[in-house]
């Protein structure tokens, strides 16, 4: 748990970012992390990162996912931000104190605006 937040901008290819070395997805799916992430049906989104280290902790010796040292994305916390929203695992943290309000501040300015992205509002759950 103490690794959750340590990941506080977006790695050099989250697919969050607002350049040219955002890893691409398939269409749509940045939108539906999106809207799952702030519709409340997804709690967290992990970074890519931290879950396919290079050492392999986080699968199992049979390649099955076990994560054991995971954080959150800071590209996604960044931009559900950007739509009024923070991730529900942020919301919590920040409560109880774990993190400041402003933990993922610096992730702001690297990452799409919600202009760039063509996220369904109903199923985002924002007006």
């Amino acid at each position: 748990m103490k690794n959750q937040f340590a990941v506080r901008k977006p790695c050099a290819n989250c697919p969050f970012r607002n350049d040219d070395h955002a890893i691409p997805l398939q269409p749509g799916r940045r939108e539906s992390i999106i809207e799952g992430l702030l519709s409340g049906q997804h709690e967290t989104f992990s970074c890519h990162a931290t879950v396919y280290r290079k050492d392999g902790r986080n699968h199992d010796e049979n390649e099955n996912y076990r994560p054991v040292d995971v954080s959150v994305c800071p590209g996604a916390a960044a931009v559900a931000r950007k739509y009024g929203r923070d991730l529900t695992i942020v919301q919590l943290a920040t409560r109880l104190g774990m993190i400041p309000y402003d933990h993922y501040d610096g992730a702001l300015d690297l990452t799409l605006e919600p202009e760039d992205l063509d996220v369904d509002r109903e199923k985002a759950r924002i007006q």
